[in-house]
């Protein structure tokens, strides 16, 4: 595995969203961290809050999760927290005053860092700006080129 997808490109996988066809293209197979788990399952839950989904809806989105999770198109990856940790501490050292990351955008590149990867995949500008000024390739959803319909 060598491409981190994170949160704002796996929720568009399973909730219909403006980039949902280039976010399933993006990803393969990826990890899936403790920072994936709790974002991306409270997302889901804010879709309920604001009633854009409904509880059955998201229950069923949790399904396709833990489908995808058996199937290992998503990995569970442990990573070492503290590692991470540090790593976003450096990240924010170097790239906050620039790129005005948020601390979510470093953990999310340094868990990406700590699992190796060289490609990170996202549709936040933030995190994709520290994670181009921190050594890995960048794709960005919202920027990616459609295939033309035939």
């Amino acid at each position: 595995m060598t491409t981190y997808v994170d949160s704002s490109a796996l929720v568009p996988i399973y909730v219909p969203e403006h980039f949902s066809t280039v976010a399933v293209r993006a990803a393969a197979q990826v990890p899936f961290t403790a920072i994936h788990e709790l974002e991306v399952r409270n997302a889901f839950e804010l879709l309920v809050g604001r009633q854009l989904i409904t509880r059955q809806e998201c229950g069923s989105i949790h399904q396709q999760l833990r489908n995808d999770l058996e199937h290992q198109r998503l990995v569970p990856t442990s990573l070492d927290l503290d590692e991470v940790f540090t790593q976003a501490s450096e990240l924010s050292r170097l790239y906050t005053g620039k790129c005005l990351a948020r601390s979510l955008d470093l953990l999310h590149v340094a868990a990406a860092h700590a699992a190796m990867c060289k490609t990170f995949v996202s549709a936040d500008d933030r995190q994709l700006a520290v994670a181009k000024a921190s050594g890995l390739n960048v794709i960005d959803i919202k920027r990616r080129p459609r295939r033309p319909k035939r």
